[in-house]
C-alpha cells in the first residue's frame, strides 16, 4: 500500500512534467516576432475570464465544503474537507471548468485544477480562479500559466515590500501577451495533455484514499489491534 501511495505521487510527477514538455513543444519556441500563418498574438484577457464568485460561509453554516486552500496545496495537493463553520472568511467558488494559480508569493509556483469531487468547492482568495471563454481552450490555458513564461511574468509584477507576502494583482495577468495558435493545432495539443490531466485526477484521488487507509490502519498496527503476522504472501 505504501509503495503504491508513492509509486501514484511519482507518475503524477512525471505526467506533469510530461504536458509541460509537449507544451513547451508545440508552442513555447514560438517567436512574438514570427508568428505562423493563423496565429496571431494575444493577452490572456482576449480569451479567459477571472471568476470572482464569492461563498459567505456565515451565510451557509453547517455546510461541508471541498476547501482548496494555500496549505492544501502545500502539504498534499488535495482539498481538505472541513464545515464551513471552521471557515472565517469568504472563498471562491470553483468548478472542473476552472483553472487556478495563488497570486501569493508567485516565486513559489501553486497552479491547480479542481477536481471538484462534491457540488461544494471552493477555494482560498489567494488563488486566481480562471475560466476559458471558449471551454475547447480550457487545457491549452492551464497549461499556458503553469508555463515558466507566465511564471515569470507573474513575477515581475508583484506587489508588496516583503517577500513573504508579495501579490500579483489578478487584473495584471490578464495583460499576459502570448502566441494564440490555430484552434486545430490547440485541439491536437489538447488531445494529447488532456488524458494527462485526467490520469493525474484519477490518481490524487486513489492516492487520498490510500493515505486515509495508512492513517487508519497504522495505529491499529502499532498498538496489535490489527495483527498482520499471519498472513502469507
Amino acid at each position: 500500500m505504501f509503495m503504491l501511495f508513492f509509486l501514484l505521487h511519482l507518475i503524477n510527477d512525471n505526467l506533469e512534467q510530461q504536458a509541460q514538455a509537449l507544451f513547451f513543444e508545440y508552442f513555447g519556441r514560438v517567436s512574438r516576432n514570427a508568428l505562423p500563418d493563423g496565429w496571431p498574438a494575444a493577452t490572456l484577457g482576449d480569451v479567459a475570464v477571472i471568476c470572482n464568485k464569492s461563498f459567505n460561509p456565515a451565510k451557509e453554516p453547517e455546510t461541508m465544503l471541498e476547501h482548496y486552500s494555500i496549505p492544501a496545496f502545500d502539504e498534499t495537493h488535495f482539498p481538505v474537507f472541513e464545515l464551513s463553520t471552521n471557515i472565517k472568511s469568504n472563498k471562491f467558488k470553483v468548478d472542473a471548468d476552472c483553472f487556478m494559480i495563488s497570486k501569493l508569493n508567485p516565486t513559489i509556483k501553486r497552479v491547480w485544477k479542481p477536481y471538484c469531487l462534491t457540488g461544494k468547492a471552493v477555494c482560498s482568495t489567494e488563488f486566481i480562479v480562471y475560466k476559458a471563454k471558449d471551454q475547447g481552450y480550457t487545457d491549452f490555458l492551464y497549461s499556458l500559466i503553469d508555463s515558466d513564461d507566465f511564471s515569470a511574468f507573474m513575477c515581475s509584477h508583484v506587489t508588496g515590500s516583503t517577500g513573504s507576502r508579495q501579490r500579483t494583482p489578478p487584473s495584471e495577468t490578464l495583460q499576459y501577451s502570448f502566441v494564440m495558435p490555430a484552434r486545430e493545432d490547440v485541439a491536437l495539443f489538447s488531445s494529447l495533455v488532456h488524458p494527462m490531466y485526467e490520469q493525474i485526477r484519477v490518481n490524487a484521488i486513489e492516492n487520498e484514499k490510500l493515505k486515509r487507509l495508512r492513517d487508519s490502519l497504522l495505529p491499529k498496527l502499532m498498538s496489535g489491534t490489527v495483527d498482520v503476522s499471519s498472513i502469507q504472501l
